[in-house]
């Protein structure tokens, strides 16, 4: 596995450490709900994976990038003051998806919604306008060569991972629900993103780096 190499670009989709709302499964949209002490303990961990990557495998970033909620946010910066990069600045693009008067539900009283299947709430943000501004995002901030790790949310990572190109490794039903604080791993040619890994652990990024093929 090569794409960790310089002819392609990187880029890592990160959930977000625990919150509450994760915890009582609620559905969680552009509120401002702050990581609890598992969500901070993810993130320390996560930064540990992360360090340990960079001192093993030369696994170092570009830039990193968060969703501006704070549960985004204070992972990113727990995370870069951990692998020494110097850059990381938030862009409302990768914000959660707005779920409007759906947000705040458990997952019991929205049970006969999919996740592309939201009943007809005018104000939740339809799939399409997700897509549209991550596809916008990707384009302003990835270049072939870089390493560009991005803190974000699970609508977000899920609909990206749903629709990019997919490695010949990734199996037709990779999907689950994305871990909190885990990755998703693609590689950039300057045209598309291709999906190398999914749902993968801090602390198996090492390892990635190093050439082994993890799903």
């Amino acid at each position: 596995m090569d794409f960790f190499d310089k002819s392609k670009g990187v880029l890592c989709f990160l959930r977000h450490g625990q919150t509450d709302w994760n915890l009582q499964f609620k559905m969680q949209g552009r509120e401002e709900v702050p990581l609890n002490e598992t969500g901070i303990a993810q993130a320390r961990e996560a930064s540990i994976g992360l360090k340990r990557a960079k001192d093993e495998a030369g696994l170092s970033w570009t830039k990193i990038i968060s969703s501006p909620l704070s549960r985004a946010l204070d992972t990113a910066k727990i995370i870069s003051e951990a692998v020494e990069c110097d850059t990381l600045y938030t862009d409302e693009r990768i914000i959660e998806r707005d779920f409007g008067e759906m947000s705040g539900l458990v997952y019991e009283e929205y049970s006969r919604a999919t996740f592309n299947n939201v009943p007809e709430i005018k104000t939740v943000e339809t799939i399409e306008a997700l897509m549209e501004r991550t596809n916008d995002f990707i384009k302003d901030n990835v270049r072939v060569g870089e390493r560009v790790l991005i803190v974000t949310h699970g609508a977000i990572t899920r609909i990206f991972a749903r629709n990019a190109k997919k490695a010949p490794h990734i199996p037709a039903d990779f999907e689950h629900s994305i871990k909190n604080c885990h990755l998703v791993v693609y590689s950039y040619d300057g045209k598309e993103a291709t999906l190398e890994a999914y749902n993968i652990s801090p602390s198996d990024m090492t390892r990635l780096a190093q050439g082994e093929e993890i799903i």
